[in-house]
């Protein structure tokens, strides 16, 4: 089967957007609590988030599915899932170890004017498991952005447990020629209305994702249906942009992004899906490419993406003490953290008895 390569692109495309997304929320004090804040927000900078919200996690997750639908065309049920195992829980816990502790210690630093060292924040970031503020803003416990990685692996292992019931039972296999593009549309309903059950995150509830995992999976997986999605990509992309548009003017301008415009709302969630659909079809027609660069960046993403939040909260934290204007703040603290991020990706991928700890694929 022929590498999907506009799939790894997409994905690294996505990852390295959350440099200058994170920092965004740096500059968006009065709409969002963030671990270290810019004292000049910035309405730009907050339109930034409202316009990347939607989509970015469920674009990953609708991924994901499709990768799974992939690696068990090659991969028997167990070698998948020892896969998740080492691939995901690993450099989960890892990660809660190792990149979790110093966000909370500038976080702890920032809001609480904590000047004690390294070692008592790290104490008290994992005494305070149950101290129920999870968001983590005041060093307490919190997996941050490593939440996306657990809840992963748990969705990946329901998974397959549904994917193995489905085939003992024999479930009779999907039609794609029936499956057009209307019908891909009106997907965004289901995953609007579960949005109201289970833990909420980023906008969508666990339960949504879940579900966008199962369509990558079941629907977008199918090449009939990425054909279709390439056809009219011109078309979702112009339509994506427009609703991201009214999104930023009513989430962002009308009303202040309050929370029930988030995933409680139709319209994001539309927009959201929307941009799914279009990224994957434009992606087919545009991003499916490879060279010794491009794979680089599809190696390092997903090591990237478990290091960057504690780099780039680090260098916010100094970064906005300086005397420079907003813009240049920005600026600085999205270029450093993508140069230092990959300096630390640089060095863990040389050390083979660390870089599996956080998903390192094999040195070139």
């Amino acid at each position: 089967m022929r590498r999907l390569h506009y799939l790894d692109n997409l994905r690294w495309i996505s990852i390295l957007a959350l440099f200058p997304f994170h920092a965004a929320f740096v500059f968006s004090a009065g709409w969002y609590g963030y671990y270290v804040l810019s004292a000049h927000p910035s309405s730009i900078a907050y339109l930034f988030t409202v316009s990347v919200e939607p989509w970015i996690m469920p674009l990953l997750f609708c991924i994901a599915g499709m990768s799974t639908k992939f690696a068990l065309m090659k991969r028997t049920p167990l070698a998948y899932l020892k896969e998740r195992f080492s691939k995901l829980l690993v450099p989960f816990l890892t990660g809660l170890v190792v990149v979790c502790p110093v966000i909370a210690f500038y976080a702890m630093k920032f809001h609480t004017g904590y000047t004690g060292t390294f070692a008592g924040a790290f104490i008290h970031f994992f005494t305070s498991v149950l101290a129920g503020n999870p968001n983590g803003l005041n060093g307490d416990f919190s997996t941050d952005h490593l939440w996306f990685i657990l809840a992963l692996f748990i969705i990946s292992v329901v998974t397959l447990a549904a994917i193995l019931l489905g085939r003992w039972r024999a479930v009779p296999a999907l039609n794609p020629e029936k499956i057009g593009l209307p019908i891909l549309g009106v997907l965004f309903i289901p995953l609007w209305l579960l949005n109201f059950i289970g833990i909420y995150e980023t906008g969508y509830s666990l339960v949504s994702y879940l579900a966008l995992f199962l369509i990558g999976y079941s629907l977008i997986a199918l090449d009939e249906v990425q054909g279709r999605l390439e056809q009219y990509w011109a078309i979702l992309l112009a339509l994506w942009i427009l609703l991201t548009t009214s999104v930023m003017v009513i989430g962002g301008l009308i009303l202040g992004h309050s929370e029930v415009f988030w995933g409680f709302s139709p319209f994001y969630v539309l927009t959201g899906w929307t941009g799914v659909l279009a990224l994957i079809g434009a992606g087919r027609h545009l991003l499916d490419v490879t060279n010794p660069y491009i794979a680089y960046l599809g190696a390092a993403s997903y090591p990237v993406y478990i290091l960057h939040q504690a780099v780039l909260v680090a260098i916010a934290y100094y970064t906005v003490k300086l005397s420079i204007p907003a813009a240049l703040q920005f600026a600085v603290i999205v270029t450093f953290s993508i140069v230092l991020t990959f300096a630390c990706y640089e060095v863990l991928r040389r050390m083979p008895g660390i870089r599996v700890l956080f998903g390192v694929k094999n040195r070139f």
